[in-house]
């Protein structure tokens, strides 16, 4: 592999597979870790592809991104105060101290800005710690976080993108694949150019209900419809860390009812909107933050999907 103009590394040899996690399976072998810290990118369109999609229609050469396994700390960093999200009490990991002072560690921080930047059109991480806020610098982040150069490249990148998306109003997350879209001209009908040019199709929804875009549409009792298909068409996932199969990629908070896409890691989700903690799997909500259905790598009863109606 090679890189390129400094940005993601691209991959030249064969297709391996059908799926994103056999070819990340693939990659992680030809390069001697776990396909845990290996991801698929498009670096264009901001977008870190799912383990379940096909690989099909992803364009050539495919942008690879590849992770740290040991984020290390530098010794005057390290503080004993509790982790901002939550640390299972038997997890020895070391937090180090960001610059509002709060503390969390290496692969928190760097989970927290990955959810963040991925999950919402946001250009800012920020501290998660009741009454704070602070607004922490993309370099504090990389720094902190020991990230490697490719994840340097697409978040800076990725930031970058969100600050562009979020100074327009025409922006909506695609039904489908979760990018981001822009309507033009105030219209109800929306194009995804990524799932077009993926299917090979014009794929187009409603700007309002979020439904597929068909001739005559009319929305009724449009937005819980919509969160409702969304539940519903979600794919079923393995939840790495735990080894938990069949869970849906998406869930509703339990605290606030906004909705939240797993895109890797543990079972252990935080709300961004609420702060809500709970398991993703079996969606309990978590006491004094800690999961009621055991440590974050435990397994679990998967929830059924949830009913909006």
């Amino acid at each position: 592999m090679d890189d390129i103009n400094g940005s993601s590394k691209i991959l030249e040899e064969p297709i391996v597979g059908s799926s994103i996690m056999e070819m990340k399976k693939h990659l992680a072998q030809t390069i001697g870790i776990s396909f845990h810290y290996v991801d698929i990118v498009c670096l264009e369109d901001g977008v870190i592809y799912e383990n379940d999609r096909h690989i099909n229609g992803i364009s050539r050469p495919l942008q690879v991104m590849v992770g740290n396994p040991q984020r290390k700390i530098p010794r005057y960093l390290v503080t004993p105060e509790p982790d901002m999200i939550y640390q299972d009490v038997n997890d020895e990991e070391l937090r180090l101290k960001m610059s509002c002072g709060h503390a969390i560690t290496p692969d928190n921080l760097f989970g927290h800005m990955k959810h963040t930047l991925m999950s919402e059109v946001k250009p800012s991480v920020n501290c998660l710690t009741k009454n704070c806020g602070a607004e922490w610098s993309m370099q504090e982040i990389i720094k902190k976080a020991d990230m490697t150069e490719d994840e340097r490249i697409f978040f800076e990148w990725k930031i970058s993108f969100n600050l562009i998306n979020q100074e327009v109003a025409d922006t909506s997350e695609c039904p489908f694949c979760g990018s981001f879209c822009q309507r033009q001209q105030n219209t109800l009908p929306t194009r995804c150019s990524i799932c077009t040019r993926k299917n090979g199709t014009a794929c187009d929804f409603c700007w309002s209900c979020k439904s597929p875009w068909i001739v005559n549409h009319k929305c009724s009792n449009r937005e819980l419809e919509a969160i409702q298909k969304m539940l519903n068409d979600a794919p079923l996932k393995t939840i790495d860390m735990s080894h938990i199969e069949g869970v849906p990629s998406k869930r509703m908070c339990p605290g606030c009812q906004c909705l939240i896409e797993h895109r890797d890691a543990c079972k252990t989700m935080t709300c961004t909107k609420c702060k809500t903690v709970f398991c993703f799997v079996c969606l309990k909500v978590a006491i004094k933050g800690q999961l009621q259905c055991g440590s974050y790598n435990q397994k679990c009863e998967v929830a059924p999907v949830q009913r909006v109606l």
